[in-house]
């Protein structure tokens, strides 16, 4: 067990873990979640945060309380850059999953050189910040980053942190599989339903319509088809008027795609 930490930090951290599982999909971290650790770190105000440490952009953010959100000001996008953590990051001084403060990276006389500190940090009383990465690739990394009126961090809320960081880690990826799954098995629903609707519309046209389909399916163009079955170009095109007509389509590629499967017909609309 950390030195710091109690047995009581402990239980509310596994108890914001369960909450993390629990919730439903959505937003990477759910707020309720994020409110939990700032009220386990100790602070006024916290955020989620995944970055491009390429451009030094904002990709999401979840914030807490919302009304401290600074993720939509472009004024606060020109200046994000200046955040010491994106020097420390270049200079390799930050570590997934470690703890650092913001008066860690940058003493008090460097913070008052930077407008994002001077224009957007102080005049919020935000004077200092605990910052810790939760993941990082190629491209992109994810924080958490907790802000605080007053300066310096308790090496218990530190730990925390360092506890929680993982934990969070894993659960967003788990959050992250299951809403590619649930996507997935909606559009599957959804491809089965169009596909057999689509059965029942091709149901009505009579044997020598449905072959002309069957001959379009295969990218095959009007003089070829004629060819194939045997008939003029002419009749294959009164054909196909006949199958537009009764599938409630306009073109070649939405018959095909019906055939297919691939998409829900759009229906002509009414002369």
């Amino acid at each position: 067990m950390p030195a710091e930490a109690t047995r009581k930090d402990l239980l509310e951290l596994l108890d914001m873990v369960r909450l993390l599982h629990g919730s439903e999909a959505g937003a990477e971290l759910p707020s309720p979640v994020l409110s939990r650790m700032a009220d386990m770190i100790g602070c006024d105000s916290a955020s989620y945060c995944r970055v491009d440490h390429r451009t030094r952009q904002l990709v999401a953010t979840v914030v807490e309380p919302a009304n401290s959100d600074l993720s939509e000001s472009p004024d606060f996008a020109a200046v994000l850059g200046q955040h010491p953590a994106f020097v420390a990051h270049r200079q390799r001084r930050l570590r997934t999953a470690s703890s650092v403060a913001l008066t860690d990276l940058a003493d008090l006389r460097s913070l008052r050189n930077l407008p994002i500190y001077t224009d957007f940090y102080r005049p919020r009383e935000t004077h200092d910040q605990l910052l810790n990465i939760v993941a990082v690739g190629r491209h992109q990394g994810t924080l958490l980053v907790f802000n605080r009126s007053r300066r310096g961090f308790s090496g218990r809320a530190r730990e925390l942190l360092d506890l929680a960081s993982p934990l969070v880690c894993q659960a967003v990826a788990q959050r992250e599989r299951l809403s590619r799954l649930t996507v997935a098995l909606r559009d599957a629903r959804r491809h089965a339903a169009v596909a057999d609707r689509a059965a029942g519309r091709l149901a009505a046209l009579t044997p020598r319509e449905r072959e002309v389909v069957d001959q379009l399916a295969e990218g095959i163009g009007d003089r070829e088809i004629a060819r194939v079955l045997g008939i003029s170009p002419r009749t294959v095109h009164k054909h196909l008027e006949q199958i537009y007509r009764k599938l409630g389509l306009q073109s070649r590629a939405a018959v095909v795609a019906v055939v297919r499967g691939t998409v829900e017909p759009v229906p002509a609309r009414p002369a």
